[in-house]
């Protein structure tokens, strides 16, 4: 019993660190673009052509090990009819405040942005 609340504690400490996060947004934007491909039959080397990219180069996207830029991802989902959304969540343990989709890639349309700081059509 010792040794498994010892494990917990160090498994909730693992999921505080930047790499267990960043290891869980490309296995989750990995899992939409695969979900992805499926839906629109896209195979491997088709979406390496639109992307303007070696086969190889998916399969280590698939494999996940690649590391991502926000153009990869974004050329990723335009080749694939999706839009590439990213946003900020509060921690669970912080602020409990309604949570977006889990998804990455998406087909859907975001709002304009609320807040009169980041949006460059709010008055100064």
């Amino acid at each position: 019993m010792k040794h498994l609340t010892a494990l917990k504690a160090k498994a909730k400490q693992a999921r505080q660190t930047h790499a267990y996060r960043a290891e869980g947004a490309s296995i989750r934007f990995t899992e939409d673009l695969v979900a992805a491909m499926k839906s629109s039959g896209l195979t491997r080397s088709a979406l390496a052509e639109r992307i303007g990219s070696s086969p190889a180069y998916i399969t280590k996207i698939l494999k996940g090990e690649t590391n991502f830029t926000l153009d990869s991802m974004v050329k990723i989902a335009n080749s694939l009819n999706c839009e590439l959304t990213i946003g900020l969540q509060p921690l669970a343990s912080t602020v409990s405040i309604p949570s977006a989709p889990r998804s990455i890639v998406s087909d859907h349309k975001t709002a304009p942005l609320a807040s009169p700081v980041l949006n460059d059509k709010a008055k100064a």
